[in-house]
């Protein structure tokens, strides 16, 4: 039989002292040693009744005693695993899934039998995604967990989103004035605000002021391009913008000055060549 958590066992007898073509009836009781599943298990008749027969034996005729013994086999039960779920979770470099097994359903498990499962899950990648296939790896334990073919849980899914990432530290450095609005950056001491250890996220960065002229804690915009292998996985804040300098630059005067005739004064006229101008400004 398949297990049924019970001992009983359906047992058929054979009779011999029977007079002629007589037969008789029957209704037996008898159960296996035990409930567990095995092969060849030791069955022991426990009560016979006995019936007219169907061709002239009389039960009250004849008598029997309990006691016989066969053999038969307790077969697995099919058991089927369902109802765990996976959580959604952020990125985290791992393929690591939170299961939900508050729900767990076995199917085919027998009242008052002792079935336990813990289970543990794992994304198919570590990587961002929607609708992740969840495999679901499970242990069982229990008295009775010997007595079941076990259908185990079908893989699930579930999401892994973008993690934050927020981009700082760049600089900008100050400048003589040259006419364009380019800003030299500096990018040693930029941060990434949550990447995760061992991710690879790589920036290049450009910057401009916002104009060509002379100030002091001028903006400076930033435009960024970021690549790497693990690019995908963040959702980054990117650093808008720094401050920096825009200096005067030097001019150098050549003067030249006119003769005049002498009025009793020390004014001179003078004119002056600079050099150093910028383009055609």
């Amino acid at each position: 039989k398949v297990y049924d958590g019970t001992t009983t066992a359906t047992t058929t007898l054979t009779f011999s002292g029977l007079i002629g073509t007589e037969t008789l009836g029957q209704t037996v009781g008898s159960t296996f040693n035990n409930k567990n599943v095995g092969t060849g298990k030791t069955v022991t008749v426990n009560s016979i009744t006995l019936a007219n027969g169907t061709n002239g034996g009389l039960a009250a005729n004849y008598s029997i005693s309990p006691g016989q013994t066969t053999t038969a086999n307790v077969t697995a039960k099919p058991l089927s695993v369902s109802g765990i779920t996976a959580s959604n979770k952020t990125y985290d470099a791992n393929t690591t899934a939170t299961l939900n097994t508050g729900g767990v359903t076995y199917t085919g498990l027998i009242g008052g039998d002792v079935f336990n499962g813990t289970y543990t899950g794992a994304f198919s990648d570590k990587n961002v995604g929607t609708g992740k296939t969840v495999t679901i790896t499970p242990s069982y334990t229990g008295a009775d967990v010997g007595n079941y073919s076990v259908t185990d849980h079908a893989t699930i899914t579930a999401n892994i989103t973008a993690k934050a990432l927020t981009v700082s530290g760049i600089t900008a450095s100050n400048k003589t004035y040259d006419a364009t609005t380019a800003a030299t950056l500096g990018t040693g001491s930029v941060v990434y605000g949550g990447l995760v250890s061992g991710d690879t996220l790589t920036g290049t960065y450009s910057g401009v002021f916002n104009n060509a002229n002379v100030g002091t804690g001028k903006t400076v915009t930033i435009t960024s391009s970021y690549g790497g292998a693990d690019v995908n996985n963040y959702t980054i804040t990117d650093q808008a913008s720094t401050t920096a300098d825009v200096t005067t630059k030097s001019l150098t005067a050549t003067a030249s000055a006119a003769n005049k005739v002498y009025d009793r004064t020390t004014t001179a006229t003078t004119t002056l060549t600079l050099s150093g101008f910028i383009g055609t400004e």
